[in-house]
């Protein structure tokens, strides 16, 4: 009976690290050498996420050296090796061809180029790569490969990521005589698109009556986050998928029944809570921004409120508690409570984090004393409120600045992003912001109820996926961490800028605004102000001043650190492509 053994590699890769990137991937392969084939991500060599790197000369030729390495292991391993790379297009130096080769024990058994080069939301191809369609003889077409598995040969089509978002090319590799079809990705992670992903595999292997080998990079890169669940699946229905978020490599068998090949053992896919996943896609994110920039810790405010508690729970699980500095930075107008619940969350999270206190009054009463005398006026509501946050700001980056390699994490919350409730160089400042996609309403309460539930009751489902994407586990909290949790999930939010404060003097409701903003943001319709209003029940002028002030706000977002993409459209530069500059109000 003919039986093809697959290693799934599900790597996490860092731009430009083409030696490092190498040696994990070769100590991946070589931990399963008794696979017959070993399939790598979409882009292994160069990265994906490289962007503008790929039509620099020096990193094409780097491209094309670390390429022959792979070619150089599969033949002194022996092995076989199906791996993402640009390829030489019929433009010399300046664009490559998205494309992948199979070397089989040290010879070159097939190069492909990518037929389909998306072009929307994040996705750049177009101005990276060239295409199938633009190359010439050989390269411009299609091809199998007949490879010889333990009782006889399997003939493999290969594909690239997009690619199997339609039809025509695996239909094409059906017809070329293709029994199995192998797709090398980088998907990046977005809200839903795991089970639109699988509906997707349903539908090809209808169509073609072929299992499917899927294999996606995992791990962050700068605003994309990579989540991994590569799989197998059959035409019976059947599948194995790989662990959301894991690094590693997992062999699958497909043997010959007689009605074609299929899976030998299975994996159901990982069933997270919304709320889990997106903890775990943004703590991958912040991990992989932090450790692949150099940072050794990282430093935030923390001021008892919703967003900074959130932001202080992931870097201690993702961290944990001794690379975790928090700074609390009272003013005249901030509560007691606040203080006790910050000071309580960071004692009893773990062993405890660093939290110290630094207030900001004198700073703050001498800078209203500076304007006084320079103008003889009181500074204006907001200008006071603006000097509070960006004394803030100056705190946190003189300790970052001090220690040299202590990365600053923003605390703003989509919802604020998006409306431009924050303080350019002040609240808004920092290295990376975990939540810069996460809504207050939507996202940042419901994590905040989950990650106290864990907490209190752990879920061994949730516990065993992080330990295995983190190497780590989560961070016990004692009693006192776990009321100041569920305090500060409780209080009504608060900017505590001046006496007696709340966001909603500013905002409509976070749940009412985050209604809207999603309509208007993540939908996937396009809809005019009318249409959202008459959906949600809303007065059109409601709507439509929502929207003045996000666009209004435009310039602020072109200006705050990056964050990990989490929903079908993030206030991230790869997703925006707003002018700064404009007068249209709609």
């Amino acid at each position: 009976m003919r039986t093809l053994k697959v290693a799934l590699h599900q790597m996490n890769y860092t731009t430009g690290d083409f030696r490092g990137n190498f040696e994990r991937t070769k100590a991946s392969i070589l931990a399963c050498r008794d696979a017959d084939l070993h399939v790598l991500p979409e882009c292994a060599v160069a990265n994906y996420a490289a962007g503008d790197y790929l039509l620099e000369a020096d990193y094409q030729q780097a491209v094309v050296h670390w390429t022959e390495q792979y070619r150089l292991l599969s033949e002194a391993a022996q092995v076989a090796i199906a791996v993402g790379t640009p390829l030489r297009g019929k433009v010399a130096g300046r664009k490559m061809g998205n494309g992948l080769v199979v070397f089989d024990k040290g010879r070159e058994a097939l190069s492909q180029f990518k037929t389909h080069l998306p072009n929307y939301d994040v996705f750049d191809d177009v101005r990276w790569f060239e295409s199938r369609a633009e190359q010439k003889g050989p390269d411009a077409t299609l091809g199998v490969l007949s490879f010889q598995a333990d009782g006889g040969a399997v003939t493999l089509g290969f594909c690239i990521c997009e690619d199997i978002w339609f039809d025509d090319v695996t239909r094409a590799l059906k017809d070329l005589g293709a029994e199995v079809i192998v797709s090398l990705n980088a998907s990046p992670y977005a809200i839903a698109k795991g089970n639109f992903r699988r509906r997707l595999f349903d539908q090809r292997i209808q169509e073609t009556g072929l299992p499917l080998v899927y294999v996606n990079q995992v791990g962050g890169n700068d605003e994309l986050v990579w989540e991994g669940c590569s799989a197998v699946v059959d035409p019976a229905g059947a599948i194995y998928e790989m662990e959301i978020g894991r690094e590693g490599a997992d062999t699958v068998t497909l043997a010959d029944t007689g009605q074609g090949l299929r899976l030998t053992h299975t994996q159901a896919p990982v069933q997270l809570t919304d709320a889990q996943e997106r903890y775990l896609i943004v703590g991958l994110g912040l991990r992989d921004y932090i450790e692949k920039n150099g940072f050794q810790d990282v430093v935030f405010g923390l001021s008892g409120g919703a967003d900074s508690t959130l932001v202080a729970a992931l870097a201690a699980d993702v961290f944990g508690p001794a690379k975790v500095n928090a700074v609390m930075m009272p003013s005249p107008y901030t509560t007691a409570g606040s203080n006790t619940r910050a000071a309580d969350f960071a004692a009893g999270v773990g062993g405890g984090f660093s939290a110290i206190s630094l207030p900001i009054t004198v700073e703050y009463e001498a800078g209203l004393a500076k304007f006084r005398n320079a103008f003889g006026r009181d500074m204006g509501s907001l200008a006071d409120e603006n000097l509070q946050a960006q004394i803030r700001g100056n705190t946190l980056s003189a300790i970052s600045n001090d220690h040299g390699r202590r990365a600053i994490l923003g605390t703003s919350n989509k919802s604020e992003i998006l409306m431009g409730y924050g303080t350019l160089y002040g609240d808004m400042r920092g290295a990376f912001n975990p939540l810069k996609d996460l809504y207050k309403a939507i996202d940042v309460f419901p994590m905040l109820e989950m990650r106290l539930a864990q907490a209190q009751a752990p879920d061994p489902l949730f516990a065993s996926v992080w330990r295995q994407a983190f190497g780590k586990p989560l961070e016990p909290y004692d009693a006192g961490a776990q009321a100041a949790l569920r305090a500060t999930i409780d209080v009504p939010p608060s900017a505590e800028l001046k006496h007696d404060q709340r966001d909603t003097d500013s905002l409509p409701p976070y749940p009412r605004l985050d209604a809207v903003l999603w309509e208007m943001e993540d939908a996937k319709e396009r809809q005019t102000d009318a249409q959202i209003a008459e959906k949600l029940g809303e007065p059109l002028e409601f709507v439509q001043d929502i929207r003045r002030r996000v666009r209004r706000a435009e310039f602020k977002r072109f200006q705050s650190p990056p964050g990990p993409k989490v929903h079908r459209k993030s206030p991230t530069t790869k997703d925006r492509r707003f002018p700064l500059t404009a007068r249209f109000t709609g």
